[in-house]
């Protein structure tokens, strides 16, 4: 989108999502709002299948065959478990080196939320 008229921009495709991902042993819910992609996982099992889902054979093989990923992201994203953010994706930011050493780059991983959601397993609310 450009910041001037909020239109998508020239060449790009502006999807509104509010979806269930269906994965072997979760569920993934996936919405979007002002912009923003939200993905709020049950656990993070639930987020690392979903990785491993989009990190999957039939993106590799479309990658060797093209050169470049299928989908670039241009939006942010935030990812939420138990109700509590524990990592965002900034178009154009790097990740922190937390993000990188556990390896969830280019999403930056937020060490207070991931304390609070697995506080919420502990502890439920």
């Amino acid at each position: 989108m450009t910041a001037t008229d909020g239109a998508p921009s020239s060449g790009s495709l502006h999807i509104e999502a509010d979806l269930t991902v269906g994965l072997t042993a979760s569920t993934v819910r996936v919405q979007s709002d002002a912009g923003t992609l939200y993905i709020e996982a049950r656990s993070f099992a639930a987020l690392r299948e979903l990785q491993a889902a989009v990190d999957g054979d039939a993106v590799a093989v479309l990658q060797t065959l093209t050169g470049r990923l299928p989908f670039d992201i241009e939006t942010p994203v935030v990812l939420q478990v138990r109700g509590v953010v524990v990592g965002r994706y900034r178009p154009g930011e790097p990740a922190g080196r937390l993000a990188e050493a556990v390896g969830i780059a280019p999403f930056d991983l937020s060490l207070g939320g991931v304390l609070r959601a697995v506080s919420r397993r502990l502890r439920p609310v």
